[in-house]
């Protein structure tokens, strides 16, 4: 298990989440983060409608909060995997950015496997233990997608541990 994830995991812990694959049921590492809702000048795009909270001063959406948060406690980056626009930020739209030759590498063995990008997890982190993939789910809200599981499933497949995955269930005060 990468040290980082499990770090981040420790502190803020739920039940694990049981996800039915097609060789059966696993439990997904599940933790819960506290974002607080952005007050300042509303964003004049929302992506959709989706939520901005503050990180640091600065109206963000929460996968791009994490991003601080997980690079905080060990990974040496992360990025969110905008699935929408087919693309990696690590900043507000509109920026873009690359992935590392390692980290690509396995997105895209992962890609191959499952047969498109669609279903990969909202954030893919990495240091020099490997990669962690995270999901970012709002309580009461959200869930996971079939695209998801089957993301899931073909990262196994492809060599990934169930420890190098995390459900963050978070919430806006």
């Amino acid at each position: 298990m990468s040290p980082a994830l499990h770090a981040f995991r420790a502190k803020h812990s739920l039940a694990p989440a049981k996800i039915m694959l097609t060789f059966g049921a696993v439990e997904v590492p599940r933790y819960s983060w506290r974002f607080t809702s952005w007050s300042g000048i509303p964003l004049k795009d929302t992506y959709g409608g989706k939520a901005a909270v503050d990180s640091e001063g600065s109206p963000v959406f929460v996968e791009l909060a994490m991003i601080r948060v997980l690079r905080a406690r060990g990974f040496d980056w992360a990025v969110w995997v905008d699935n929408y626009h087919q693309c990696f930020r690590d900043a507000m739209p509109p920026a873009v950015c690359a992935l590392p030759t390692q980290a690509r590498a396995i997105y895209e063995r992962i890609v191959t496997i499952n047969g498109s990008r669609r279903g990969c997890w909202d954030l893919l982190a990495w240091n020099r233990e490997g990669v962690s993939f995270v999901e970012c789910k709002r309580k009461g809200k959200d869930h996971m997608t079939l695209s998801q599981v089957k993301w899931l499933e073909s990262a196994l497949k492809a060599g990934l541990r169930l420890e190098d995955f995390g459900i963050c269930e978070w919430v806006i005060e």
